[in-house]
């Protein structure tokens, strides 16, 4: 039976529904940067009451290349998943990496300041997007390609030429950018342990990659356990 990849079409679905809506609202004269950290964006005041932040923001795109580089990325990474993780597995590593990582990013702005309601981001910023949740998948598909590389990209010749150019496109294109990339570090950049200077989250992708790794690994350990019992 083939893969609906239903998943990974109702991920697409949310993201660019909201970007719709959210373009509407800026076409109708909303400062929209503004209403996302009011209202959907994840701040502070997810721990002190707006816990609803800490889920909306993964589904948040304002800019048209952002959700073009996010929808090409879950597109390519989430099928992935969904096949190989199945979907339960595949929605919890999503979920689970966007969760951990923008609290990550988040804290190493503000600190200690995060649980005291102290921590000024700066006007009509905030944390958004779904690329926490992509990068999570990004590792423990690493995790995974490792132990299983001739299941993953061995399969077909049609399946390297499908998701090979998506993987560099993605990768490449959410992390560079023309003012930063000779500015700073590359690795900085690439791997998210440099400073928040691009306005990308560079601290949520590296946490978010770590907790796709780690998450990868316990896929692999509880998989292998349940085998060993049958």
């Amino acid at each position: 039976m083939r893969n609906n990849y239903l998943v990974t079409i109702v991920l697409l679905s949310i993201n660019i529904s909201v970007y719709i809506v959210l373009n509407i609202l800026a076409w109708n004269g909303i400062e929209i940067y503004s209403f996302v950290k009011a209202y959907i964006g994840f701040t502070q005041e997810a721990f002190h009451g707006e816990y609803w932040k800490h889920v909306t923001p993964m589904f948040v795109h304002v800019e048209w290349w952002h959700i073009l580089g996010n929808s090409l990325a879950i597109l390519a990474f989430g099928t992935l998943s969904e096949r190989y993780f199945g979907k339960r597995v595949y929605i919890l590593v999503y979920i689970i990496s966007g969760l951990l990582a923008q609290t990550y990013d988040l804290a190493v702005a503000c600190g200690v300041d995060l649980l005291i309601e102290n921590c000024d981001m700066g006007a009509g910023k905030s944390v958004f997007g779904a690329s926490t949740c992509i990068w999570g998948l990004i590792g423990a598909l690493l995790v995974y390609s490792i132990a299983h590389k001739e299941d993953l990209f061995g399969s077909s010749i049609r399946s390297t030429l499908l998701y090979g150019p998506v993987m560099a496109i993605c990768i490449v294109g959410t992390f560079v950018t023309a003012h930063g990339l000779f500015k700073e570090n590359l690795l900085d950049v690439l791997w998210g342990f440099g400073p928040d200077t691009y306005g990308f989250m560079e601290h949520g992708h590296g946490g978010a990659f770590i907790i796709g790794v780690i998450l990868g690994l316990l896929i692999i350990i509880l998989r292998l356990n349940k085998h060993s019992y049958r």
